[in-house]
């Protein structure tokens, strides 16, 4: 499409290819936001407005759950093409934030980044969302079942050593939740600073999730922290 604007119909007949034996973004999570980005542009074309208009920002900071075992999106097809729509959202003078579109009210079990199930719309991985005044607390149930992408021709982070660290994650949220801090064996500064052995010819998880997922679990424990929140 060159320099010339998006259109609503650009959005409403874009197609990706989808994967079924490597992960991609669960497509109903995709499909939910491009049709707020088409909404946005019918508004911006003269129709009618029926919400929001969809910010740069917010196509940024969207999460999508990750398929494995079931069709998805190439996730290098969505971003690309979610770059493309960014660009044009804030060349239209949407760039900052207009408030994020809704997490998927109804996530599928084990669909997220990776190592299990925290929900997202996001993406997450591009993975989690969104501003924390609206994001769901993060559970010891969500830490347990949160899962990534895993790499094998590209650095990823050694699986081991993230799932021990995850386990320590979990122990401390469910201790956190139940009013005992004491217990607590990780803290949101060990998060921020925590470092993983690295692989490259053989699997790892994705570095970009595990990531996108530590700032998720720093800023929840930052939550107890601060404000000794246990609720």
């Amino acid at each position: 499409m060159g320099t010339m604007s998006l259109t609503a119909a650009d959005i409403r007949n874009k197609k990706f290819h989808t994967v079924r034996l490597r992960p991609g973004y669960n497509e109903e999570d995709v499909d939910a936001l491009l049709d707020q980005v088409e909404a946005t542009l019918v508004a911006l074309e003269g129709g009618s407005r029926t919400g929001p208009l969809l910010t740069a920002d917010d196509v940024r900071n969207s999460r999508f759950r990750t398929t494995r075992f079931s069709p998805g999106y190439r996730e290098d097809e969505v971003d690309d093409f979610l770059d493309i729509v960014a660009a044009d959202l804030a060349g239209r003078g949407l760039g900052g934030p207009s408030g994020p579109p809704p997490l998927p009210s109804h996530p599928s079990p084990g669909a997220a980044h990776g190592r299990g199930g925290y929900p997202t719309a996001g993406p997450q991985a591009r993975a989690y969302g969104r501003d924390a005044g609206r994001r769901p607390r993060l559970t010891a149930a969500a830490v347990r079942e949160q899962q990534f992408a895993t790499t094998r021709l590209t650095t990823g982070y050694n699986e081991q050593e993230v799932d021990d660290f995850l386990d320590r994650a979990e122990y401390t949220i469910d201790a956190l939740q139940q009013g005992r801090p004491e217990r607590a064996t990780l803290t949101a500064a060990e998060v921020e600073r925590v470092q993983f052995a690295t692989t490259r010819a053989r699997p790892g998880y994705d570095p970009a999730q595990v990531d996108r997922f530590l700032d998720v679990l720093a800023e929840e424990l930052r939550r107890y922290e601060g404000g000794g929140e246990g609720s």
